[in-house]
């Protein structure tokens, strides 16, 4: 077992070096065709300003970790979110440019800091997901329909993956944090590079921290046809791993609109012992004032929507399980009372068309969020 582990990090450090490599090289080729491949074909009102906040320059703004502190929130994942829009779009699971993503998930940790004993990558195939709840009435024919709509053909591997670092704290107890990094044939840049982003700026962050829990970062895959990377990665838990779950926390869709909201609730057996969703216990209490403290040190509205934890996204297997989650998104009013997304699964979610269409919801969101988000990670919850 030891040999086979090994090798398999010696596999993946290769293709790290290999990805690595290509990145260099393409800086000084030609570059791959950006915004005006994905013109748009909605229409839609006039600009709206949302107001872009004072640090707006995001040229070569990775920084050596112990700089990380000093960098306002919000700018670090912006960096990525665009370096994955332009460099990585199309991340459809199961497919080569997901295992690619992947692959720079790890170099990107490994830049920061984090030891390598610290990471794991945690593959899994189609057929140990095949039979979950949400991939039921699915075939792999029609899994590779859906992600290579023409464009990207699956690995013959039928492998995704999850990427996992943990950040050891005081305590064994331990938040999970997790965003998928697979998305449409498309850029992706709200859904999923804001989360995967957050969670890269959050785990950077957290090198300077003393943190009392333990914080596991799950870079899921395979999460656009059926949650499956979450699926796959909470049912291997051993027992003792569950019990020291603490509370799971997912990033997605985070700038669909300049509303803040989030979801913070846990499953209860009501009177007539069926499971209902519920939205107080001691952690969400804690995560609802942390989001009214928020208000008033920044004047920012985090907006406690607990419906929203029904959203299919990986907090759900979790929330299904009877653990308390908190999902975080960032959505927009439609009218009528109701509240949605503008790019989401089109060739729109690309951060230029964003950027030019709603200028500074980007900066503006991906900074509170990164602000919300360390508050919770530094809470001792009991």
């Amino acid at each position: 077992m030891l040999a086979e582990g090994c090798s398999m990090r010696y596999k993946w450090m290769f293709l790290v070096l290999i990805v690595a490599a290509a990145m260099l090289m393409a800086c000084d080729g030609a570059r791959e065709p950006e915004l005006d491949v994905y013109e748009t074909v909605i229409a839609e009102p006039e600009a709206e300003e949302y107001g872009p906040w004072a640090f707006a320059n995001f040229a070569d703004i990775r920084q050596p970790q112990h700089l990380a502190y000093y960098v306002p929130h919000g700018i670090i994942a912006v960096n990525h979110i665009e370096f994955m829009s332009d460099n990585l779009y199309g991340r459809s699971p199961f497919t080569y440019r997901e295992k690619e993503a992947a692959a720079w998930l790890v170099e990107e940790l490994l830049a920061m800091g984090h030891a390598w004993e610290n990471i794991e990558v945690q593959e899994f195939t189609w057929e140990q997901v095949s039979d979950t709840r949400f991939a039921r009435g699915m075939s792999w024919e029609m899994v590779a329909s859906a992600v290579a709509l023409g464009q990207r053909a699956p690995r013959e591997t039928q492998i995704s993956q999850n990427v996992i670092l943990t950040v050891p704290g005081q305590t064994e107890r331990k938040i999970i944090v997790g965003a998928h990094y697979d998305t449409f044939p498309y850029p992706g840049a709200s859904d999923n590079a804001s989360g995967t982003a957050l969670l890269l700026e959050s785990a950077q962050r957290m090198l300077n921290e003393d943190n009392y829990h333990t914080l596991v970062y799950v870079f899921f895959g395979a999460e656009e046809v059926g949650i499956l990377g979450a699926h796959f990665y909470m049912y291997s838990l051993t027992e003792q791993e569950r019990e020291n779950l603490v509370v799971m926390v997912n990033a997605d869709v985070l700038f669909e609109g300049p509303y803040l909201k989030y979801a913070a609730a846990v499953q209860v057996m009501n009177a007539t012992r069926s499971w209902e969703s519920h939205s107080e216990d001691d952690i969400t209490r804690q995560v609802d004032e942390i989001a009214h403290l928020m208000h008033e040190a920044h004047g920012v509205e985090i907006i406690a929507a607990p419906g929203l934890v029904n959203s299919g996204s990986d907090h759900l297997p979790f929330f299904l399980a009877g653990y308390t989650v908190v999902f975080m998104a960032g959505m927009d009013n439609l009218g009528d009372g109701r509240w949605g997304t503008r790019v989401l699964h089109t060739p729109q979610d690309c951060i230029h068309y964003i950027n030019e269409r709603w200028p500074g919801k980007i900066d503006t969101n991906m900074r509170y969020f990164s602000i919300f988000l360390e508050e919770i990670l530094l809470t001792r919850f009991e």
